[in-house]
């Protein structure tokens, strides 16, 4: 299978429609994409969203967000989403390594993951991600504002 994995950035707007399609695989209960939220994303520096193709076909995508806070910079690898029928195949796995390279060029020292899914736990663990427990007590809390 030759599947080849690429930044996308301004004028990749053709990507839109399979990437709002591969989404809704991850987030089945959460509204579509929108093309001016996917336009803004593609011109934020904050943001890399990276492509996997097969056949010039959009078949999995995934992003590596960044913020700089009084602490220094995080790096967030988020939105990893393989077509439902070439998952296990590798895909994700490629996408993660192009994040975590990524990462290396903007001297990240360290890049975070959240899930609740255990296969995704599972995943991860496999490319080399460990607990933030085994590294240091983490305890994680939320505020609902709605």
């Amino acid at each position: 299978m030759d599947i080849s994995i690429r930044r996308i950035g301004a004028g990749d707007e053709s990507a839109f429609e399979e990437i709002k399609n591969l989404l809704l695989e991850l987030y089945p209960n959460n509204p579509p994409l929108s093309a001016n939220i996917f336009e803004g994303l593609l011109d934020d520096e904050g943001v890399d969203i990276f492509v996997a193709e097969l056949e010039k076909r959009v078949v999995g995508t995934a992003s590596l967000a960044w913020y700089q806070k009084l602490g220094g910079k995080v790096f967030i690898i988020e939105d990893v989403v393989v077509s439902k029928g070439l998952r296990g195949s590798g895909i994700g796995h490629k996408l993660t390594e192009a994040l975590l390279s990524r990462a290396k060029e903007l001297s990240a020292e360290f890049v975070d993951v959240f899930t609740r899914r255990e296969d995704a736990k599972k995943f991860y663990i496999k490319c080399g991600f460990h607990s933030k427990d085994e590294i240091r007590p983490f305890f994680a809390l939320r505020y609902m504002l709605k």
